[in-house]
Parts: structure tokens; sequence; C-alpha cells
């Protein structure tokens, strides 16, 4: 009979294969989430809990589907993405049963709107629905199984809606059916809408193919891929180093989609000035790699990031500086004309910025130094006083000892922020 692998979420499958890896799901993965769970396709009878070949055939990829949704994003699966995909689905659906009708080969309803069917996704709870095989299914219709969550009427308003081909035997494989003209990843993220779906787990089973000879375990790789990766470009090492260990610690379930151009080894893009060249350079290669150009939301940040936005970046690149925040509006400042409080978005505002100014044994005052004039943006430079103090505190921490420590990470997470979801534009372009 051979061996089925398949993606499922709650025991709804979105995607499988027999005797066959078929897509491989590892990018959707971490380290971490490879475990052991029952499996369907095991009899149990056979083994004790123990039992080594127990455990090969028990190995899966386990993550909830929260933690899934952020990694097929920067996949590029968006909700937007999944309206395209819908829309295009139903005006090739329609053509068919406009032609169809044209050979007078029968008639249905035309696709309902996107909205309409999100709709419906949004109110099931696949959690409270059944999944065991109906043995009576061959002489019921799909609607017969949706009662608590779609009428009869627009199950057939369902793009490629066809019950001859729709193999519904139980209600999660009724859930299976509807969101089954999908690709893959978009029938998860749709999925995703209902708030009872986040915290339920998405699996992908691979043991039972591995242990019966159609696959090699080594196949099987969690993390994103080389091409799937973001390059981030930094004007500094410390940059970089804070921004790792920011994303580890705020936002660990896509750490692996991000890389840094290291300066620790004296790069040659060390810089402001230097970075822009490097950027022209990217641009002039036509390189592929996604890449996203960071500056700092001073005054040299702005005059680069101005000339950098006119290189006509590809669409794998984008260029942004660090973002302004409220708590920017007012602070304390110290130059020609003495100590005074000001607006330092666009000015002064560096990476070292956005770390706990709090912590015992830094200055009380956090101040920002004023320096020299840029001319063609009519400002000066500033820069934070003792700004390697700061730097020095974040970093001899470990992502666990931030979270347990109070280290305020607010400022710092919507810098992460900004970066995630630039690089999701990068991947819907």
């Amino acid at each position: 009979m051979g061996t089925v692998i398949s993606l499922e979420v709650a025991g709804v499958e979105v995607c499988w294969s027999k005797n066959n890896m078929g897509i491989d799901h590892g990018p959707l993965f971490q380290p971490k989430d490879r475990k052991r769970i029952k499996s369907d396709q095991v009899n149990y009878d056979e083994y004790d809990w123990d039992d080594a070949e127990l455990a090969k055939m028990e190995i899966s990829f386990v993550k909830k589907l929260k933690d899934i949704i952020p990694r097929i994003e920067l996949m590029g699966i968006t909700l937007d993405r999944v309206r395209k995909e819908y829309e295009l689905a139903s005006v090739e659906s329609d053509d068919l049963l406009e032609y169809m009708e044209s050979q007078e080969l029968g008639d249905s309803s035309r696709s309902m709107d996107f909205d309409s069917f999100l709709n419906i996704i949004q109110t099931i709870n696949l959690a409270s629905l059944d999944g065991v095989y109906d043995p009576n299914s061959v002489d019921k219709e799909p609607a017969d199984y949706g009662k608590s969550f779609i009428d009869k009427e627009s199950i057939k308003a369902i793009p490629h809606y066809d019950p001859q081909d729709w193999m519904v035997y139980s209600e999660k494989s009724l859930v299976s059916s509807l969101v089954g003209f999908l690709s893959p990843y978009s029938a998860l993220r749709l999925l995703a809408e209902s708030k009872h779906h986040l915290d339920l787990e998405v699996k992908w089973q691979y043991g039972p193919l591995v242990e019966n000879g159609w696959a090699n375990a080594s196949m099987f790789q969690p993390n994103a891929r080389r091409t799937q990766k973001f390059l981030i470009v930094t004007e500094g090492h410390t940059d970089a180093e804070i921004l790792d260990l920011a994303i580890k610690t705020l936002r660990p379930e896509i750490h692996d989609f991000f890389c840094f151009i290291d300066m620790t080894e004296g790069h040659p893009f060390g810089g402001t000035g230097n970075l822009q060249k490097f950027a022209k350079g990217l641009v002039k290669m036509d390189v592929q790699n996604k890449t996203l150009f960071l500056y700092d939301n001073d005054t040299e940040g702005l005059s680069v990031y101005r000339n950098t936005s006119k290189f006509n970046l590809p669409n794998n690149m984008r260029v942004v500086m660090l973002p302004d925040l409220e708590e920017f509006n007012s602070f304390q400042t110290d130059g020609p004309t003495g100590k005074k409080k000001v607006d330092i978005n666009g000015k002064a505002v560096a990476i070292e910025c956005y770390l706990d100014h709090n912590r015992s044994g830094l200055p009380k005052i956090p101040t920002i130094r004023w320096s020299g004039y840029k001319g063609d943006v009519k400002q000066y430079q500033g820069a934070l006083v003792d700004k390697d103090m700061y730097t020095k505190d974040f970093l001899r921490h470990t992502p666990e000892s931030l979270l347990i420590s109070g280290y305020d990470l607010a400022k710092l997470q919507q810098v992460v922020d900004m970066i995630f979801h630039e690089c999701v534009k990068i991947a819907c372009s």
C-alpha cells in the first residue's frame, strides 16, 4: 500500500505525498522542533515505548502554527498573497463553469468572494471537529460534514468544487477539501486567521517514510535555506551583534532567516560612506541575495539613506533607517548652546539609543553630544555619550538572561518588528 507523509495541522492535511518526500517542508521548522509523536502508521502492539525502532518511526517536525506563520510570511506568503491566489482560482473555476454550461455539461454556483470565504474559515475551530473516518461517507454529501460551519450552497461556491473529486469522510477532511485548491502554505496562512488555531501544532512526520525505505533521514533538514535568507547590512559590527542578539531574544522562531555582514575582521565596507559604495556595487553586480541596508537614524544616516534610495534598487533589495520613536522626541543633549532636551529622531539616533539606559553602572542621564554639521541635510550630527558602555552591557547577556533580568527590550522590539516587515516586503516583491 505504500507510506504517506503529510503536512497537517490538528489532523487537517494541507499537503501529502505517497512513497516519496514530496515538497521539502524543512524550512518551516528549526532544530528544536524535531520530536517524537505518535503515528497512525505504526502498529503499537509490536513495540515497547523505549524501542529504538519505534523512536525512528515516530520522528517528526512539530511547531505551533503561530510560530510557523512569520516563517511563511518571510517566504512571501502573506494574507494578501492568499487573497490573490484565491481570486485567481475563482476566475479559473468560473471560466471552467461557463465553458461547461456552454457545452450543456451542467451548471453550478459561481465562486464566493474572498472575504466571504475568509469569514467561514474564521468561524472554524479545528480542535472541536471530528476527524474519525465515517464508513458511510460514500452515501453522504460533503455538506453533511460541515453543518457546524458551512452550508450546502456555500460549499458549492468554493472554487473548483467537485463532489466527485473531494475525498470527504469526516469534518476535518471537509476542511482539507475546502482549502485544498490553495498552495499548502497559503492554506496554513488562511487557517491562522481563526483565533482558535494559533496554538495548534503543525506536524510533518517523516519517520515512517524513512523507516519503510522511501527516503533518507538526511533529506529532512530544518532551518531556512540559503535562497530564503535575508542579508542585513549595517554600518558597523556592533550594530550587527546587537541586532543578532535582539532577534534571537525577541523573535527566536525566525532567527535563522537572517544573516549579517561580519565587520569584526576588518571588513572593507564598514561605516556609512563605504557602506553606500557597497550598496551601489551590489546593485551594479545584480546580486540576487535578499538584502536590507539598514542605516542609523541620525544626520549622516539620513544623508546616505537618501543617496542610496536613488540607486533604483532591484526588488530583492530595500534600504531603511532605524525607526523614529516617541521616546526620542525629547532627549537630553549637550552642545555649544548647553544642555537641553530636543527631538533627536533623524539627527542622532544610532542602535545604542534603542538599548536599556536605566541599568546599574550606566550614566544616570543618557545624553547625546552634538558634533559636526552636515551641509547636504542642513543639520548637526550627534552621538550617544559613552555608547560603548550601553553596548557592552547588552552584549554580555544571552537571550535567556535578557528575558529574566528585566532588561527593557521595548525599543529593540520596534527595531526587530521593522526589520521583519521590511523583509516580508522584499519576499513579496
